[in-house]
């Protein structure tokens, strides 16, 4: 329909410059029609026959009186009046339509006017006498024979160019049905499809190889489902897993409650050495049941908020380093952090980021000979940024590409990549942050936002 629609347009635009053209043919037509018979029925002495012509020219050309102007004189050719001159009365309406000026381009007001004016009234056409002794021809043609050819012409451009339109219309229909509308198509039910059914497969996919918007749209859809299907297996199989742990976390949780029982005896006992040993185990193991009790509150959707307190760092560094460095060999922990900076944090959430940060420094740089793991602090607008710096060889490109990000940023045989994962959302939880500074073969820097805690 919009074709048709402009197509149909676009021919009225040009019916405009076409029926002026179409008026200045009609009427040069009768001109030179009517020179012919001038020259043909001067001299003519058999009247018969200048009456057969005269006829015939106005069954033709529709002019009814026609006259030629010799000396001043206008003298009748044929017609039923004797002087064209004297019946221009004001009782008939003449139109003064002179061919003897030549022009390029025909007026266009003129035909708008012929076509639509009055139905009544005569058109007055002057033209140059082809005859030897006359100086002009003078024509009387009825207004609306003019006016009807005019109007016949348009019928004619109109149902052609409606017909042309319906033709480009259909064809243009089709090639855009062909070509958009049913891949369209296919695409939107395939979408509904795959939006009722994710896991429905069908026949193998057809890559499109058409290289506009239609066949990018077509390709980008298949490589979509590909990889929301692969997300689904590997929600389902995380899923599975993750009713695994909790299951296996359960379980867990009664043995280490056990085990607290026994570290409690231990840490009653009159030994110092023992009773110390057993203090540091109870701690141990109280943040190993709290870790067990998270898991299981995670897997209800119901995860603890963390409990914000006041805590020095440094000691909580040092009792980190305790833990972890000294579990490696040849690993030695630097605390440049002022012992009187107090940051608010979780005490237990703390302890986690900063253990997973240790235990992956002291693991990496068991292969360099030079083994030191520094951490620094500064203060800067009520935030505490914790530097932590090792003498590794430095992060792979894929660990850095992919460093908090689930099963992706391990390195190493074993690693899940969880540890920097869990750190990051257990900072994020308490309004800070971690953050890789630099990563090259002199060693890693990661830094630990904290909040400061004031007054």
């Amino acid at each position: 329909m919009l074709t048709i629609g402009f197509v149909m347009l676009a021919e009225l635009l040009l019916f405009v410059p076409s029926s002026a053209i179409f008026r200045q043919s009609w009427l040069m037509d009768r001109a030179d029609q009517a020179g012919l018979l001038a020259q043909a029925i001067t001299g003519v002495p058999d009247f018969e026959a200048s009456e057969f012509l005269t006829q015939q020219f106005m069954e033709d050309t529709d002019v009814i009186v026609m006259s030629s102007k010799h000396d001043g004189m206008n003298e009748l050719i044929l017609g039923g009046f004797q002087d064209v001159s004297e019946t221009a009365t004001s009782e008939v309406d003449f139109r003064m339509i002179d061919l003897r000026e030549r022009r390029r381009l025909p007026r266009f007001r003129d035909a708008f006017v012929d076509f639509f004016g009055p139905k009544t009234g005569y058109l007055r056409v002057l033209m140059t006498s082809p005859v030897e002794g006359q100086d002009t021809l003078e024509l009387i043609i009825p207004r609306e024979k003019l006016r009807h050819a005019m109007r016949d012409y348009f019928a004619r451009i109109f149902w052609l160019s409606l017909l042309i339109a319906i033709i480009t219309g259909s064809m243009i229909y089709l090639a855009m049905s062909a070509l958009i509308i049913r891949p369209v198509r296919r695409l939107a039910s395939d979408m509904t499809q795959f939006r009722e059914n994710p896991n429905l497969h069908r026949a193998a996919p057809r890559k499109a190889n058409r290289k506009d918007e239609i066949g990018q749209l077509e390709r980008e859809f298949i490589d979509m489902k590909q990889s929301l299907r692969a997300a689904f297996r590997q929600r389902e199989r995380l899923a599975g897993l993750g009713l695994s742990v909790a299951k296996i976390n359960h379980d867990l949780r009664n043995v280490l409650t056990s085990a607290l029982m026994i570290s409690d005896r231990l840490a009653a006992d009159k030994d110092e050495r023992i009773k110390k040993i057993g203090n540091k185990l109870t701690r141990n193991i109280e943040r190993g049941v709290g870790l067990t009790e998270d898991v299981l509150a995670y897997s209800k959707a119901d995860t603890a908020d963390p409990k914000i307190e006041t805590v020095r760092i440094s000691f909580l560094l040092g009792e980190v380093a305790a833990d972890v460095v000294g579990q490696f060999e040849g690993t030695s922990f630097k605390n440049k952090v002022p012992s009187g900076l107090v940051v608010r944090a979780d005490p237990d959430h703390a302890y986690r980021i900063f253990n997973n940060l240790f235990r992956n420094a002291s693991q990496a740089m068991q292969s360099q000979e030079k083994r030191i793991l520094t951490a620094a602090a500064d203060v800067h607008d009520g935030r505490v940024n914790i530097m932590l710096t090792d003498t590794g060889p430095g992060l792979p490109d894929k660990a850095r590409d992919n460093l908090f990000q689930a099963f992706k940023g391990g390195q190493g045989k074993g690693s899940t990549g969880l540890g920097l994962t869990i750190s990051k959302e257990l900072a994020i939880a308490q309004g800070g942050d971690i953050n890789l500074v630099r990563s090259d073969e002199t060693g890693t820097r990661f830094q630990v936002t904290l909040n400061q805690a004031i007054g």
